[in-house]
């Protein structure tokens, strides 16, 4: 595959984007210092508030048809198809919300999202389809960003969109001198840089356009992607949607009407006797099948016991396959300093905080309130999402004040903890060195009566929602043939 940054391809297919997709925003709330990733959400140990439970669950509520482990969308699709086709079906969800690594914070009075962000490629999306058939707001997405120099100056119009296409260019020049074996894409990228023969200020272009381009949209730094295989996976046509009014929306249309047990953390799968049991600290469930959901990052942290073991191909890429994580940090303010036709704001680094904090969106136009998004990914999000409150402020403000003199101290913060959530362990998944597509294949592959799912299973959608979505149904479908 080329390598193509996500927002050249978005302009060109911008043109075709439905009408719907342009719609309005909503309005403001009050303030709140902090909130992670894990929660607030209602607790309960019974169905979902959303709706009834389905049909036929057994008296003592502990036994089913099909155990669903995850209320992620992975799960919450499996489900749905299942209890739509006549099975017993119950969800166990370890956090007490849910949504999994959607996750909308309306704390300050306004919906933000410190989990998925886009429909991404509206075109035979079925997250885009469902947000139509349930009135559900969306906004088109164009990605046009104001760009900072490392001197704090405003560069020209169109600067990113230079600098994206000189990094898509260097990857290709950098993969056409790659040895037979699979490297590091740093490594691709290294070699190619050294030819370009580039002056200190472009270089410093380049690796925000790295960091930009490259790592924020895999959730992890360059030495850790595949040069050969880290972009494959299908194009996400028709250009990208923001959900204006709360991505939780979408999760509480497929979850109504299913039985979700939350706070339920599950310990041991064991398939090996004649029903399946699930080991929770709130008792044994038992079921025919068992649909596992659970990130990848749980997976690789191996806290979820499996009997009998995984076969060592499924083991293999569970080893194989790497978690990201791309951390979101929102910065409230009294009053916008930063221009009005800012969608994303891009400030190249200097070469000592190379990578850090390099982009970010403004709310403003979103949910209207002063404020920004702002991203990072790999080894510096980790750290980020360990640091004091205090401490992120003070790291994120001085990234900002070069480009901003008028820069005011922040009146909130709300930031996601996707890596230390014992929940995800990470935000999404990547192809890593020597791993390639048939790592999510057989990740995907159906174990007897135990059936994965979830965006690392996707072929073409990893790292997506509706990759998600559809992995669920996938599997849901893989059960019911």
């Amino acid at each position: 595959m080329v390598f193509v940054p996500r927002r050249d391809f978005v302009r060109l297919v911008a043109l075709a984007l439905p009408a719907s997709l342009a719609v309005g925003c909503s309005g403001s709330g009050p303030d709140q210092a902090s909130s992670s990733t894990s929660g607030p959400g209602p607790a309960s140990d019974g169905p979902n508030a959303n709706g009834p439970s389905a049909d036929g669950r057994s008296a003592d509520g502990r036994s089913a048809d099909v155990l669903v482990i995850g209320a992620g969308i992975a799960g919450l699709r499996a489900a749905e198809v299942l209890v739509a086709n006549g099975r017993r079906v119950i969800v166990l969800e370890a956090r007490d919300r849910l949504g999994g690594r959607i996750y909308t914070d309306r704390s300050w009075g306004v919906p933000v999202e410190l989990g998925a962000s886009w429909i991404h490629g509206v075109d035979n999306n079925p997250i885009a389809a469902l947000a139509a058939a349930k009135g559900i707001t969306t906004l088109a997405t164009d990605y046009e960003s104001v760009t900072y120099g490392a001197d704090g100056q405003r560069l020209g119009d169109g600067a990113l969109d230079d600098i994206e296409e000189q990094v898509a260019d260097l990857v290709k020049a950098g993969r056409e001198g790659s040895p037979d074996t699979d490297e590091p894409l740093r490594s691709a990228l290294d070699r190619a840089i050294a030819a370009a023969d580039l002056d200190p200020s472009e270089r410093l272009n380049v690796e925000m356009g790295i960091t930009a381009s490259v790592e924020h949209e895999y959730a992890t730094d360059a030495v850790n992607l595949s040069a050969t295989n880290f972009d494959d996976g299908a194009d996400e046509g028709g250009g990208d949607a923001l959900l204006p009014d709360g991505y939780d929306q979408v999760v509480a249309a497929v979850a109504n009407g299913l039985d979700v047990r939350l706070g339920h953390v599950v310990t041991s799968i064991d398939t090996a006797g004649d029903r399946a049991v699930v080991i929770t600290a709130q008792g044994n469930f038992q079921a025919g099948a068992v649909v596992v959901t659970v990130p990848l990052g749980v997976l690789k942290a191996g806290t979820v016991v499996f009997q009998p073991p995984l076969p060592e191909p499924k083991s293999r890429a569970i080893a194989k396959l790497g978690m990201g994580t791309l951390s979101k940090t929102c910065l409230r303010f009294a009053s916008q300093f930063w221009p009005d036709d800012a969608e994303l704001i891009d400030i190249v680094a200097s070469a000592s905080r190379r990578g850090q904090w390099v982009e970010s969106l403004s709310l403003t136009g979103l949910v209207d309130v002063p404020a920004l998004m702002m991203f990072n990914a790999g080894e510096f999000a980790r750290a980020v999402e360990t640091m004091t409150d205090p401490e992120v402020i003070a790291s994120a403000s001085s990234a900002l004040k070069p480009a901003f003199p008028e820069f005011s101290t922040p009146t909130g913060l709300l930031r996601s903890a996707w890596s230390v959530d014992p929940f995800s362990l990470g935000s999404y998944s990547f192809i890593g060195v020597d791993a390639s597509l048939a790592d999510r294949d057989a990740l995907a592959e159906p174990d007897g009566r135990r059936i994965f799912a979830g965006e690392a299973c996707s072929r073409d959608h990893a790292a997506t929602v509706h990759g998600a979505y559809a992995s669920g149904e996938a599997a849901a479908k893989a059960l019911l043939r």
